[in-house]
């Protein structure tokens, strides 16, 4: 008796949509959460031990750590709707080229938004909000997140 157990891409024709969604949805949602954690306890800590200065610094980095995980979603989906579509059809060969090509548009990305977001940083710091005294704080933030982003 065979008893061999079906492959994750059978499972994707065969299981039930609900189970399915969950399987598929719950680590996105759960990054999402990780990372809406991560900015709380950022908030709670630079509050308790440096100050309010330093909580509104953060608060103008926010929307380009929000635009950079946008842009890297959005890679990162649409690059996984067409490898699955390619895997359906049995094209192995193209969901391996449209991986590396996410993998290479990821990498150019990164570098642009790293160059570009360190040559404006003074613009962007105060287009988001960054003025008075909150524009030298909010610079060393958006220039520190800016240096360990690629990472």
């Amino acid at each position: 008796m065979n008893s061999k157990q079906p492959t994750k891409s059978q499972l994707l024709g065969t299981d039930s949509i609900p189970a399915l969604l969950i399987q598929q949805a719950l680590p996105a949602s759960i990054g999402i959460l990780v990372m809406s954690l991560n900015i709380l306890v950022d908030t709670i800590f630079v509050g308790n031990w440096i100050g309010s200065i330093a909580i509104a610094a953060i608060n103008v980095v926010l929307p380009v750590s929000f635009f950079i995980a946008a842009l890297g979603m959005a890679i990162g989906i649409g690059g996984s709707s067409i490898i699955s579509r390619a895997l359906g059809a049995d094209n192995y060969e193209k969901a391996r080229k449209v991986f590396g090509n996410q993998i290479a548009i990821t990498l150019v990305i990164t570098i642009l938004s790293v160059v570009f977001g360190l040559w404006f940083m003074d613009s962007l710091v105060y287009s988001f909000g960054g003025k008075g005294a909150i524009f030298e704080p909010a610079k060393f933030t958006t220039a520190l997140y800016y240096t360990v982003f690629p990472f």
